[in-house]
């Protein structure tokens, strides 16, 4: 393990938060929490009974006023071919705390924990790359409105490509092919990987729009694509930029943004605009960190 997974890891000893598939490898699938409804294989989050909100979708009732409530999420990691992920680090994370667990035989894990309301949190995966194929890193991010437990459904856990090797950096700026189709242009002098990760490669895969989760910070923007990138929480001093494939009619606006890693919350537009085969940021701009990059128009 890293460590900067450690570093998270060691968060853990202020929570309240009970993860609930702790020591459970060898037991069955188990059910959400108290009040949650099933979200569905698309991963799309659903409100609880209790009021809990999952991806951001208003929710009324008790609960709402700041103070301490129970709160909580329950999903399935599974791969790409559709089968559970037993024994997998899942972190249940915001800008304060961050909770890790391992998901049981079944893929399920659960979270349940107390936290002042409203407050943000992001479920994500660990990168494995010692799994075959290496395993990137999968994010669903809440908006705890009211109290309740959400069920994310199932959240695929992308495989990743082989990826596009980095040069030296005499050769900055680079652009390299990292999977599915799309480019981006880096600057190796710029970036910073996380503790303990060595700079490589570059790689990342398309998520399938089913297994995309509710985004409201779009508000009513339409998703174009969304890629898992590695190594995920990479950063860089300078913009990264960004092409991808799209039929889009040419001089169609689109903004690119950047999940947090922290909290999942979206990072600031980056305007861009589509030429008939793809959609790119506009030159001198782009993103500044590899963890999802959200495509919208």
């Amino acid at each position: 393990m890293t460590s900067r997974a450690l570093l998270l890891l060691a968060a853990l000893i202020t929570s309240a938060c009970d993860g609930r598939s702790t020591g459970g490898a060898e037991d069955g699938g188990g059910g959400g929490g108290d009040g949650a409804m099933g979200g569905g294989d698309g991963g799309h989050g659903a409100t609880g009974g209790g009021g809990a909100t999952g991806g951001g979708a208003a929710a009324g009732g008790a609960g709402s006023g700041g103070g301490p409530a129970g709160l909580g999420v329950t999903g399935v990691l599974a791969d790409e071919a559709g089968q559970p992920i037993g024994g997998a680090p899942v972190l249940f994370c915001n800008t304060t705390v961050c909770y890790s667990d391992r998901s049981r035989a079944d893929g399920r894990f659960t979270f349940e924990c107390d936290e002042e309301l409203p407050v943000d949190f992001v479920v994500k995966s660990l990168e494995e790359a010692g799994a075959t194929p290496r395993r990137g890193v999968t994010m669903f991010p809440l908006r705890f409105r009211d109290a309740g437990t959400v069920d994310a459904g199932t959240l695929l856990v992308p495989d990743l490509p082989a990826g596009a090797v980095l040069g030296p950096s005499s050769r900055d700026p680079q652009t390299l092919e990292v999977g599915d189709g799309l480019q981006l242009t880096v600057s190796r002098a710029e970036l910073v990987a996380p503790p303990g990760v060595s700079l490589h490669d570059i790689a990342a895969r398309r998520m399938p729009p089913e297994h995309v989760p509710p985004l409201p910070e779009l508000g009513g923007e339409e998703i174009v694509a969304v890629y898992a990138l590695s190594p995920f929480a990479t950063t860089s001093g300078s913009p990264i930029g960004v092409q991808a494939p799209s039929e889009l009619a040419p001089g169609t606006p689109v903004s690119f943004r950047s999940m947090s890693e922290y909290d999942g919350k979206l990072s600031a537009p980056v305007a861009g605009e589509a030429d008939g085969a793809s959609v790119k940021t506009a030159p001198r701009s782009g993103i500044d960190e590899l963890t999802w990059l959200v495509i919208s128009r």
